[in-house]
């Protein structure tokens, strides 16, 4: 029989609350890091069992066009990582309506499984997670 002791503090458990990630994809796919980032660290929270959900605004919106070819430019085609987050349980995607709308983008423009928000919804998003990280 093991003895163990506890000084002050709460209780350790075995089962800790789940957390909820939110990041605010806020970069062009290609000319920086940041996009490339965003996605390394969904796959990386997810694979560490947190709840991830991807938000697209502003600049971010065109990562998320299908049929992207950046061979032209020497660089590696993020579609892989965004196909990827389904296997890390990241299936939460979201993009902001304004955001396509002012990039004359609309629904059928980008990948299917990415939920358009406006406002509101994005405001409840917010609320709902216990951390936020914008790239």
């Amino acid at each position: 029989m093991t003895n163990t002791t506890h000084s002050g503090g709460p209780e350790p458990t075995d089962t800790s609350p789940e957390k909820n990630i939110l990041l605010l994809c806020r970069s062009a796919p290609y000319g920086g890091a940041l996009a490339r980032e965003t996605l390394e660290t969904a796959l990386a929270a997810g694979a560490m069992g947190y709840s991830v959900s991807l938000l697209f605004l502003d600049e971010g919106v065109w990562q998320l066009l299908d049929n992207q070819k950046p061979i032209a430019i020497h660089t590696k085609n993020h579609q892989a990582m965004l196909g990827a987050l389904p296997l890390y349980e990241v299936d939460k995607l979201f993009v902001e309506r304004s955001s396509l709308t002012q990039r004359q983008l609309n629904k059928r423009d980008i990948n299917p499984g990415v939920t358009v928000l406006d406002t509101t919804e994005i405001k409840g998003l917010f609320q709902s997670s216990d951390c936020i990280l914008s790239f």
